[in-house]
């Protein structure tokens, strides 16, 4: 690793590393440097893709086939916060790198992959947290993209709403809950009497 070597051959040494033991975070963090190398020389890195090929096509096969990789791994170990803190930073890079329009399909599809692996583990923290920052990755791609709709305050607290009624002891949906709610209200512009009402139901 010290000597830098930025090739494809690395980037498979370092998935079966990460599929041995997820918790290198060393590794993790050589992925990334892999990653950025290879966006940054795009058909160097790209067997055979032609020098003219777009751009934005080949960074997104990247993204979003390090994406597929770590599916298995969220799966296996859905409370590792490097496989979770990767994710994040793939996306990240979408959003740095790619046009709106393909960044906004990609955080849509990690609220419904996130909402699966709720399914699963109706309490995981670290699924909860991450939760909350797709919905604000999609919430500022709206407003950039001059949506009309921005705010997904209501159906998040509706999706509390489910989590909680499909199990009352999570407290993960709970603290989400608790942290919607004043945005909620200012939203709905409600008044003072609306507020203590809608407290105390």
């Amino acid at each position: 690793m010290h000597q830098r070597q930025y090739t494809v051959e690395i980037l498979g040494m370092t998935t079966q590393l990460l599929e041995m033991n997820p918790e290198y975070f060393t590794i993790w963090n050589y992925r990334r440097l892999l990653l950025r190398s290879f966006f940054e020389n795009t058909s160097s890195f790209t067997p055979g893709v032609e020098a003219d090929s777009n751009k934005y096509d080949i960074i997104q096969r990247y993204i979003t086939e390090d994406l597929g990789f770590l599916l298995p791994l969220l799966r296996k170990f859905p409370k590792c916060y490097w496989i979770w803190n990767y994710r994040l930073w793939l996306l990240a890079e979408a959003t740095r790198l790619l046009p709106s329009s393909i960044v906004y399909q990609l955080w849509q599809k990690e609220l419904s992959l996130v909402g699966k692996m709720l399914t699963l583990d109706s309490r995981n923290f670290h699924g909860w947290g991450y939760r909350r920052q797709v919905v604000s990755a999609l919430e500022e791609l709206a407003i950039a993209m001059g949506s009309m709709s921005t705010s997904m305050t209501e159906d998040e607290f509706a999706y509390t709403t489910k989590m909680i009624e499909s199990n009352l002891s999570n407290f993960s949906a709970w603290h989400r809950r608790s942290k919607l709610i004043p945005t909620l209200l200012n939203e709905r512009n409600a008044s003072h009497a609306k507020r203590r009402e809608f407290l105390d139901n």
